[in-house]
C-alpha cells in the first residue's frame, strides 16, 4: 500500500518538525464527525425524517450509504454537511507571522489568543521562534536579544509621559498612583511591542470546523511558511487519532505558487500607495449606498432606512450582543458598502483583521519588503524623544540585518520576513457592507481602542460623514451610539475618563 500524503510531508519535513517548538494539542471536539457529515447529507433527502449519526452505522446497507453519499458529496463540493463538526484547538509557540499570514487571513475560524498589549513578554529562549534555515545564525539571535532589552528599556523610558497623560485625564487616580501602576505598565507594553519582531510567539485557542481543516489541507504548502506546514502536520494528525474516516477526505496540498520578491518595485508600489493615502492611515475608494439613500431603489424602504440607522429608534445598534443580522430592518444595511485603501502595522493589523466579516486584501508579506527603513511610529513614542531615539536606533538595527540576510539568495524570503517588526506597514484594501463596518467603527472609535485602529476608524468614518452626510451622521463610538441606553459606556471600570460624547468628531484625539 502508498504511504499516505501525510506520512511523506512528515518525512520530507522532519528536521523542521524536530527543530519547530509549535504544539497543537486537542482539547475538545465533536463526537463522530464523518457520521454527523453523512447523516446531515441523507437528512436533505430523508422521507423518514431527521436521521442521527448512529443511524449511520444501523447496518451493512446504512455503513454503504454513508460512505458513497460521503464520497459523493466530497466529489461534488457539497463541503456544508463538514462544517457541522468542530475541533477546539490548543496552539503553543505559533508566532505572530503565522497567525497573521495564514490562521487568520480568512473568516472561517474563532481564536482568543494571548495578548501583547496586556501580557508582559518574558525573556526566554522560548518567546520567539524562527525558521531552521535561520536558526544557526548568532545575528539572528542576538537581534532577538536587543529587541527583548529595547521593549523593556522603552516600558521604563515611556512611563513618564504616560502618567502624565493619565493622571491629567484621571485627575482623581492621581491621589493613589501605585494603585494604577499595572494600567500605566499596560499602556507602556501597548507601544513597547511594536518593536518586537513578528517571530514572537504566543498560545491560543483556535477553533475550526472540518471544512476549514481540508482548507488548512489544501492549503498547507501555498504560503511557502514551514511553521504552517509542521502545524498542519500535527492538526491532521491529531483528527486522523479521532475520526479516520474524516482524516481520508483530506485533499492534498497544493504547491506554491511562483512569486516575485522585488525589493526596488516595492519601494515603489509602497510610496506611491503613501502618497494616495497623503498621510492619513485610510481612505475611501469606493462607495455604494443608494441602496439606504435613495428610496426608489427599495420601494417603501426609505422611511425604514432612516429608522434603522439611528440608534435612538434602532437599539439593536448599540446592543453589545450586535444582533442585528436577526432583524429585517437593520439587514438593510448590509446593502451599502465601502472599500478603504489601508496602512497599518503588522501588530494593529492583527487586531483590525479580526473583524473577519470586512475581507481585506493583505499581502504575502515577503512580497512588500523594500529593503528601506519602512515603520510606523506610535503617536505615544512621538510624544517622548527619548523613547523615539530608543525606537528608531533598534529599527535600523533590525533592517539592516534584514537588508543583510536579503542578499543570501538561499535564504527564502518568507524566512527573513520574520525578523520584521511588528511596527512594519502592511499596505492593503479593505471592503465591507455598512452594517459590519458600523460594528467595526462603533468598536474602534472607543478611546480605549488601539490607537493606530482608532485613527485609522476616524479617518474612515470622517470620509463617510462627509460624502453621506445622512448615512454617517449616526456612526461613533459606544458612548455616542448608546444615548438612549444605559449605561452609556459599556466598558464600566475601563471607562477612558473622557466624556467623548461632549466632543464633535473632528475633534477626536488620544495618545493613550
Amino acid at each position: 500500500m502508498a504511504a499516505h500524503w501525510l506520512d511523506e510531508l512528515k518525512a520530507e519535513y522532519a528536521a523542521q518538525i524536530a527543530a519547530s517548538p509549535v504544539k497543537a494539542s486537542l482539547i475538545a471536539h465533536t463526537e463522530n464527525p464523518f457520521d454527523i457529515a453523512a447523516a446531515s447529507a441523507r437528512t436533505c433527502y430523508s422521507s423518514k425524517g431527521l436521521l442521527l449519526p448512529a443511524d449511520m452505522q444501523k447496518s451493512e446497507k446504512s455503513l454503504e450509504l454513508r460512505k458513497k453519499v460521503a464520497r459523493a458529496t466530497l466529489k461534488s463540493g457539497h463541503h456544508t454537511t463538514r462544517q457541522h463538526a468542530h475541533f477546539v484547538f490548543g496552539l503553543e509557540n505559533v508566532t505572530r507571522q503565522l497567525i497573521w499570514q495564514v490562521l487568520h487571513a480568512h473568516p472561517y475560524y474563532n481564536s482568543e489568543q494571548v495578548s501583547q498589549r496586556y501580557v508582559p513578554i518574558k525573556n526566554d529562549r522560548t518567546w520567539y521562534s524562527v525558521p531552521l534555515a535561520l536558526s544557526g545564525d548568532a545575528r539572528v539571535h542576538a537581534l532577538h536579544e536587543r529587541a527583548f532589552a529595547t521593549y523593556t528599556n522603552l516600558v521604563e523610558t515611556l512611563k513618564p509621559v504616560v502618567e502624565e497623560i493619565f493622571f491629567s485625564i484621571h485627575r482623581l487616580k492621581a491621589r493613589n498612583k501605585e494603585a494604577h501602576a499595572d494600567a500605566i505598565r499596560k499602556r507602556c507594553m501597548e507601544v513597547a511591542r511594536y518593536i518586537m519582531p513578528v517571530s514572537t510567539v504566543a498560545y491560543m485557542y483556535h477553533s475550526v470546523s472540518a471544512l476549514t481543516l481540508m482548507r488548512y489541507a489544501r492549503m498547507l504548502r501555498w504560503s511557502d511558511h514551514d511553521e504552517f506546514v509542521v502545524l498542519g502536520i500535527q492538526l491532521l494528525e491529531l483528527v486522523r487519532n479521532v475520526d479516520a474516516d474524516l482524516f481520508d477526505e483530506f485533499p492534498e496540498p497544493l504547491p506554491a505558487p511562483h512569486r516575485s520578491y522585488d525589493p526596488a518595485a516595492a519601494a515603489k508600489a509602497n510610496l506611491a500607495f503613501d502618497e494616495t493615502l497623503a498621510g492619513k492611515s485610510a481612505k475611501l475608494i469606493s462607495a455604494s449606498v443608494n441602496a439606504l439613500t435613495n428610496p426608489d431603489h427599495l420601494p417603501a424602504m426609505g422611511k425604514l432606512a432612516a429608522q434603522v440607522l439611528d440608534p435612538a429608534q434602532n437599539p439593536l445598534l448599540g446592543d453589545v450582543f450586535y444582533p442585528g443580522t436577526l432583524d429585517e430592518g437593520t439587514r438593510l444595511l448590509n446593502h451599502a458598502h465601502f472599500t478603504f485603501m489601508k496602512k497599518l502595522s503588522h501588530t494593529a493589523d492583527s487586531q483590525e483583521q479580526r473583524h473577519r466579516t470586512l475581507p481585506g486584501t493583505r499581502p504575502h508579506l515577503a512580497e512588500q519588503v523594500s529593503l528601506q527603513n519602512d515603520y510606523i511610529v506610535p503617536a505615544l513614542v512621538r510624544e517622548s524623544q527619548p523613547a523615539r531615539a530608543i525606537y528608531e536606533s533598534y529599527l535600523e538595527q533590525n533592517f539592516d540585518l534584514v537588508r543583510d540576510l536579503w542578499k543570501n539568495e538561499t535564504l527564502k524570503r518568507e524566512d527573513i520576513a520574520y525578523l520584521l517588526p511588528n511596527a512594519f506597514p502592511v499596505r492593503f484594501l479593505e471592503s465591507g457592507d455598512f452594517y459590519n463596518l458600523y460594528h467595526k467603527w462603533k468598536s474602534r472609535l472607543c478611546y480605549n481602542a488601539q490607537e493606530e485602529i482608532f485613527y485609522s476608524a476616524h479617518a474612515e468614518v470622517a470620509a463617510v460623514k462627509e460624502l453621506y452626510p445622512e448615512v454617517g451622521k449616526h456612526i461613533g463610538p459606544p458612548c455616542v451610539v448608546r444615548e438612549h441606553l444605559k449605561p452609556r459606556c459599556p466598558e464600566g471600570d475601563h471607562f477612558c475618563g473622557i466624556k467623548v460624547w461632549q466632543i464633535p468628531f473632528r475633534e477626536y484625539s488620544r495618545v493613550i
